[in-house]
């Protein structure tokens, strides 16, 4: 049993007033019945009468705990909490990433904050059943993922750009024309080394290019998605198709995160281990 589960329970309003209840009722109603001599020296004494009371409110708390309809309503709750809480994850996450944005990438967050934002407004102010919830939450998971990989492809985009390229290529022009005035053997294999380490250079910083628009369609796709989302659930259109769609794009994003996050540490450790 969960520790929440069973503080739940122990908390629950109705379960605190038959505590209560009972307390107040032990307190008042005893001496007023027969035998009130005998109640009275049983059950005046506070401790024995709170006893009592425990005993009624335990009885209360087993009913809620084995309960359907208690389970059923404290699992809703929990979701509707977690989505307050991935809400509030995000809106900080997109807070920190926006001051290291360039104006044009800072707007794009922008519109995602804004249609995640309305997702959560129009949840929490309209119906709020099962399906609703976990549509939700998988929306907010799927934001989360959008500003992880944004973030992602700010990192690549500024370890990788094209003027380092076009250094790149301007110096093996300049060694290879020198390579053609060398005489020296030895000075002759340094520059070849030289042509050859920044050619495979030139090659990793196109792949890497070539990933990071990859990363860039996969961001407007999330984009696109999570628009098509708010109108869906601003409209109460949500459907069991829509959360396995949108579960499978979650899972994706997120196993599309660390793949790249693990080949990018690999690069750099690698840069590293050549310099």
């Amino acid at each position: 049993m969960k520790p929440e589960f069973l503080k739940g329970a122990l908390l629950l309003r109705r379960n605190l007033i038959a505590l209560l209840a009972s307390f107040v009722i032990l307190r008042f109603a005893i001496p007023r019945l027969p035998l009130a001599d005998l109640g009275a020296q049983m059950f005046t004494a506070p401790f024995y009468m709170f006893l009592i009371s425990f005993a009624v409110y335990a009885v209360f708390v087993s009913q809620s705990l084995f309960s359907r309809d208690f389970r059923q309503d404290f699992e809703h709750r929990a979701m509707i909490n977690d989505i307050k809480k991935l809400a509030e994850e995000y809106r900080i996450q997109a807070r920190i990433l926006k001051k290291k944005l360039e104006l044009k990438a800072q707007a794009r967050l922008d519109n995602v904050i804004k249609e995640s934002d309305e997702i959560v407004h129009s949840f929490l102010n309209g119906d709020k059943n099962s399906l609703k919830v976990r549509v939700v939450q998988q929306t907010l998971k799927l934001t989360t993922s959008y500003i992880k990989l944004a973030d992602m492809f700010r990192v690549r985009s500024s370890a990788s750009n094209d003027e380092r390229i076009s250094q790149l290529a301007r110096r093996i022009n300049a060694n290879t024309s020198n390579l053609n005035n060398v005489r020296d053997s030895a000075v002759s294999d340094e520059l070849q080394r030289v042509i050859a380490a920044d050619e495979k250079m030139i090659e990793s910083l196109k792949n890497e290019r070539f990933e990071l628009d990859r990363i860039d369609a996969r961001l407007q796709y999330m984009e696109s998605t999570i628009g098509m989302l708010k109108y869906n659930i601003i409209s109460n259109l949500e459907s069991d198709d829509i959360l396995n769609s949108l579960e499978h794009d979650v899972h994706e994003a997120g196993a599309l995160n660390d793949v790249l996050t693990e080949r990018f540490d690999e690069r750099r450790d690698a840069r590293r281990i050549r310099l």
